[in-house]
């Protein structure tokens, strides 16, 4: 049946985003998990991934009485990625192992959505299209029969929702069956190995096999003192090159004054495909962070707190003074409200230079523990009423959800804080911070405006859910 032409917009758009690199993309897989409905595995939930680098492990295949799940690369599968979304969109894929069941939702129909930008990949700095392809209500799962039978299987696990992780298919949740189909970036700035050093940056760029090297572009700009100084672009034929494994990488040497910070943005042919910062940790062009250390040189202490906050306690308010002290080094003004008088109160207030407000909550556990998902919406909207009533509606509000846990620890929760407008700063994004953003000069309005944005984006993705990056993420966002 021919696609409704808001779906066929949305596979369109897909392919047309990546079309000028998708020659890159050379490693595509699909990893699936199914369940048995009378003599047919429906596909519950699916990841056609397209990266530069094939998953570091893969994926073993399971299956059961009821239960079949697997990864194939597709040329197991005899086709490329437009076949199997065709497969999909008529709801057969066909595999070595018999066919996987893909039911349309009513009148015949499969839906899709878009995202240009997921948040995943804002997360890191790093462009990934996800395109999401959904089926129709399927019959109940019967749990926790299902979850029972799969723990006695000849390679034993708990649930349907451990094997969905080793197949890195993300949390299962009550939806209508779906399919991503994710396309990573193809070039990106190796932070690992790019250095500030003096007067001199040296940047490396890793490109994906395959592409040609003069339509990479590396455009940055120079910072002093947080104005910018300098601007320019590098083209990947002035650069030098070598060849590995999976990936071509190319240098360039850039000038930089002493104490300054670059910004590096790496694109191919016309794409940005990552940003990344770059500064000396010798001459810190962030004196928030030079002053800060000053009492915690190289902020030793701070990612002790970081590391070490797993517990509630004394470990749960030392994350509320470290997140503090991050974000007064990123620029903000920040007020730390919860102690001993003020239980009820948010953890922390956090004001940008042009008066916008983020209400922050911290925690050590996951997102929705001891209510705190639910108690920062309803501390954001009092904020809210309390800036109507003073005359101050213009003012932007920005829930923001702090924890020590991982993003992978704290999945079961993303949807719910999402769904809310909630920002989630994971352990990751503390760690990026650390490691990049306080180098720089403080800019709090813009860190403000990316993060509205990585909100935005996350609403966005719904039906879609979070990728996650674990076995298939590209060597490329380093």
């Amino acid at each position: 049946m021919p696609l409704l032409p808001a779906t066929q917009k949305f596979v369109d758009n897909f392919f047309d985003a990546i079309a000028l690199y998708q020659s890159g993309l050379r490693h595509r897989g699909f990893s699936y998990l199914a369940l048995k409905f009378g003599e047919r595995y429906q596909i519950i939930r699916g990841r056609l991934f397209m990266g530069t680098a094939p998953p570091a492990a893969r994926p073993p295949r399971f299956q059961s009485a009821h239960v079949r799940a697997g990864y194939y690369t597709l040329e197991e599968l005899g086709t490329d990625v437009h076949g199997l979304v065709a497969q999909l969109l008529a709801g057969v894929v066909a595999t070595p192992e018999g066919p996987l069941h893909f039911i349309a939702g009513a009148g015949g129909n499969h839906g899709a959505s878009f995202v240009p930008f997921h948040p995943d990949g804002l997360a890191t700095q790093t462009r990934i299209n996800v395109l999401t392809i959904m089926g129709g209500e399927m019959e109940t799962i019967r749990q926790p029969e299902v979850d029972w039978e799969v723990k006695s299987a000849s390679r034993p696990y708990d649930s349907l929702q451990e094997i969905a992780n080793e197949m890195s298919l993300g949390v299962l949740i009550q939806y209508p069956p779906q399919v991503e189909v994710v396309a990573y970036n193809v070039a990106a700035v190796d932070g690992q190995n790019s250095r500030v050093s003096g007067e001199r940056a040296d940047v490396q760029v890793i490109l994906a096999k395959g592409l040609e090297r003069d339509r990479l572009t590396l455009g940055y700009r120079v910072y002093v003192k947080g104005a910018a100084v300098a601007r320019d672009v590098v083209r990947g034929g002035s650069m030098v090159w070598s060849v590995e494994e999976n990936f071509d990488r190319g240098q360039t040497t850039i000038p930089v004054p002493l104490g300054g910070a670059l910004n590096c943005a790496v694109s191919y042919d016309g794409v940005t495909q990552q940003h990344y910062w770059l500064a000396d940790p010798g001459r810190i062009a962030n004196p928030r962070r030079a002053v800060y250390e000053a009492f915690d040189p190289k902020l030793e202490n701070l990612k002790a707190i970081l590391a070490n906050a797993q517990g509630r306690g004394a470990e749960a308010r030392d994350l509320e003074s470290a997140v503090a002290w991050l974000l007064w080094m990123l620029g903000f003004s920040v007020a730390h409200l919860n102690t001993r008088t003020m239980r009820e109160a948010a953890d922390l207030i956090a004001t940008t230079p042009l008066g916008h407000f983020a209400i922050v909550e911290c925690t050590t556990g996951l997102l929705k523990a001891e209510n705190k998902l639910s108690l920062l919406h309803d501390r954001v909207e009092a904020v809210r009423r309390g800036l109507a009533d003073a005359n101050n509606a213009h003012l932007h509000l920005l829930p923001v959800m702090v924890t020590s846990k991982t993003r992978t620890e704290v999945a079961p929760d993303i949807e719910a804080a999402e769904r809310l407008g909630v920002l989630v700063m994971t352990r990751e994004h503390l760690d990026q911070v650390i490691n990049q953003r306080t180098l720089v000069f403080a800019n709090a309005d813009q860190m403000y405006l990316e993060a509205e944005q990585s909100v935005s984006a996350a609403l966005a993705k719904y039906q879609p859910q979070e990728i996650g990056t674990a076995n298939f993420q590209l060597p490329l966002s380093a």
